[in-house]
């Protein structure tokens, strides 16, 4: 009874899964593993980073706000501003000159004008009211979108942590029933020898073995599937998320 318990405890300390990478005795896995009130916040925060629809939805949300201020502005664009210089005898005045009193010199005078112009299509006087509420109604929409991939995100990350929990256990159980066919199925062979046992109670044993064998590596590729399809979810190695920053 002893050697079997110690041979349990040396399969699952030993066990390294493709997906976890590290030994089962490390800090993160306590985490992980044992607080789920912990966990889960982590393990959502990296998710909605990590998600390339929600960043498409956060582009759209800025580009709806920039809308919004394109409709607000679209009056200035039908107001033009102009400047001109304009040279003649508009404003010309004379001076006698002096060695011929019957002479006079006449002096032209610059001008500049500047004017600015606004024109303003009726239809678009009317309909500009019309067109920001349509702006803020898509920035809306864009924001209602964002929540609600949002709140899909969440509800998907439960269930992931979830089913990378009872596969861990049920790999755990797996594990415990090989140990427990191979103890059988030892026993099983020394009876057989002895005589006790029949050829076919011998087989059978070694059936169980096969089978317990078979479950548990079935068991530990369920762990490490869910597992890897969790760290993908989340963009981030878990050891990594479930590991305090210095």
């Amino acid at each position: 009874m002893c050697s079997k318990t110690l041979l349990i405890g040396l399969l699952l300390a030993l066990h390294v899964t493709r997906a976890a990478g590290q030994a089962a005795g490390d800090a993160w896995q306590s985490v992980f593993f044992d607080s789920p009130t912990r966990a889960l916040p982590l393990l959502t925060a990296a998710a909605l980073k990590h998600s390339g629809e929600l960043q498409a939805l956060e582009i759209n949300k800025a580009l709806s706000e920039e809308d919004i201020k394109l409709a607000k502005r679209s009056l200035l664009n039908n107001v033009a501003v102009g400047a001109g210089y304009n040279y003649g005898n508009q404003l010309s005045f004379g001076i006698r000159d002096p060695g011929d009193p019957n002479q006079f010199t006449s002096f032209s005078m610059g001008r500049y004008s500047v004017g600015a112009t606004l024109s303003l299509p009726v239809g678009q006087v009317v309909n500009r009211s019309t067109l920001i509420h349509k702006e803020e109604l898509n920035y809306q929409r864009s924001e209602a979108l964002r929540r609600e991939q949002e709140n899909r995100l969440r509800q998907q990350i439960i269930p992931m942590y979830q089913n990378v929990l009872l596969a861990r256990k049920v790999m755990q159980l797996q594990q415990e029933a090989y140990v427990n066919a191979q103890t059988a199925n030892q026993l099983a062979e020394k009876q057989f020898k002895q005589g006790q046992l029949t050829l076919q109670e011998f087989s059978n044993a070694g059936s169980q073995l096969t089978a317990a064998a078979i479950a548990q590596e079935l068991a530990r590729s369920q762990y490490d599937t869910a597992f890897l399809l969790l760290e993908e979810v989340v963009g981030a190695k878990i050891s990594t998320l479930m590991t305090p920053s210095p």
